[in-house]
């Protein structure tokens, strides 16, 4: 009995082994979703320099003053990240983003 009982666990052994034993191994260049979700990924922490930079200029919006010199700097941050942004959502968001600071800087000749 004890023969037998050992034998069928070898042979299970001997399957799993044989099927690879494991976790399947990631892909070396992520595609589909993968692809999708990581470029996301990428574009949400590039985005954050581009909002800090048109956040500052619009909380000084009601100081021309102090959003002149802001506007020049969250332009050219701007322009930084959007030779880093992968994908379409994080570009209309630019868009939006420099939409206001061109708002400002209209508001405060």
């Amino acid at each position: 009995m004890r023969r037998a009982a050992a034998a069928a666990i070898l042979a299970a052994a001997a399957v799993l082994s044989a099927c690879g034993g494991g976790a399947p191994k990631p892909s070396p260049s992520p595609s589909g979703i993968g692809a999708v979700v990581s470029a996301m990924e990428k574009d949400m922490s590039t985005m954050r320099e581009a909002n800090a930079a048109a956040d500052d200029v619009i909380r000084a919006a009601g100081d021309c003053d102090a959003a002149k010199p802001l506007i020049a700097a969250a332009n050219a941050r701007m322009d930084e990240v959007q030779q880093k942004i992968l994908t379409g959502p994080a570009r209309q968001t630019l868009d939006a983003l420099r939409k206001k600071v061109r708002d400002v800087a209209e508001s405060c000749p």
